[in-house]
Parts: C-alpha cells; structure tokens; sequence
C-alpha cells in the first residue's frame, strides 16, 4: 500500500511549491513518516523477539505474532488519525487568512471551517473542490479530537462521520491513500483561491498569507 510520505508532490508539475504545501510536508507529511517508521522499527524489532523466543512452539508463535501485528496496525492508525487533524488544522488556519484578506463582511477567522469556505466561494468563485468533501473530513477531525475517534456520536446535535471513514467497530478509520487524498485536494482548494486572491492583488503569488 502507497504510504503518506511518498506524497513528495513529484507528481506535480515543476514548478515553485505553494507556501502551503511545504507547510503540509512539514507539519503533517514528515511527521507522519518519522512516526511511522518508528512503528515499523518496533515491531520488527517485537517479532524478531517473538521468533527467537517461540522458535520450537509455532502455534505459540502464530499466537503472538498476531496479537503484535493488531497492537502496531492500531499504532499506525492513531498515526493515520493525528495527521487528519493536523491537516484540517493547517488548512483552517489558511483558509482563515484568506477570508481576512478578503475582507467579507461580518465573517470571522473564528468561523467554522466550513463556513469560511462557502463565505470565500461567495466572494471568490466557487472552489474546484466540494465544500462537502471538507465537511466530511471535518467531521473526522471533530470525532478524533472530541468523540475518541467514534464513527457516531452525539454534541448538541448527532454527529457522524461518513461511511468511508469507518470501520465495521464503529470507530474512525483512515487508511494512507484516504490521507494523500485529503492532502492533495486541500492543496488544490488553497491554491485556486490564492490564484483568484493573486488576481484582485489582494496577496502576492505563492506568498504565505
């Protein structure tokens, strides 16, 4: 499976990196390798342990071997959850800015999410992606931080998240292409709007805003 570090955005045209895909790589895509090769290094490590330990009773092994692979599959998605976050919390951070460069009418950086976004379609041109795409990762975001990462749940209203981010436990489930997906169409957003900013001069070109 294509992990998250190999988005290195190479795919890309050859061009200057946008502001906001070098703080992407930085805050969330680094990270998130660093972490995960931690992981693998620690269950190879437990496994080679394992087989020396169990080299005459393979059932025994079979046994913990198994059990190890489930602890360290469930490291790796606590991984794969935490860089959701810092992406949709990097991403709302931009998006703030932007809504203040623009100067829309009683909206606040402090807005939601996804109401920043539907206010700067309204001032910019609607977005190449859907805002709904945000708001299901919102609701992602949301369940990881305040719902221990529960697929459904309730705060002043019921909340869930969509079908594709859950497992058959009911808990949130994120898997790599998920995240290089999450990661490429935010960085697709960002930019069609710093393009449409860079046109009414109200931002300079790839500048961070």
């Amino acid at each position: 499976m294509a992990r998250l570090d190999e988005l290195e955005f190479d795919d890309l045209p050859q061009e200057e990196a946008h502001e906001f895909e070098v703080d992407l790589h930085c805050v969330v895509v680094l990270n998130h390798r660093f972490t995960l090769e931690g992981i693998d290094r620690s269950e190879e490590e437990d496994l080679a342990e394992i087989r020396r330990s169990f080299s005459r009773d393979h059932e025994a092994m079979s046994s913990e071997v198994s059990h190890v692979g489930i602890f360290y599959d469930e490291l790796r998605q606590a991984a794969n959850r935490l860089a959701l976050v810092g992406l949709v919390t990097r991403l709302q951070h931009w998006i703030g800015k932007y809504v203040t460069r623009c100067d829309i009418k009683g909206m606040k950086t402090s807005a939601p999410l996804i109401v920043q976004l539907e206010a700067l379609n309204g001032s910019l041109g609607t977005g190449p992606v859907p805002v709904a795409y945000f708001e299901e990762l919102v609701n992602v975001r949301d369940s990881i931080i305040h719902a221990d990462s529960k697929a459904e749940w309730k705060y002043k209203r019921a909340r869930a998240v969509a079908s594709c981010h859950r497992n058959t436990c009911g808990e949130v489930e994120l898997n790599e292409a998920q995240l290089k997906e999450a990661i490429a169409r935010a960085v697709q957003q960002v930019k069609w709007y710093d393009s449409r900013l860079v046109s009414r001069h109200l931002v300079g070109n790839n500048s961070n805003p």
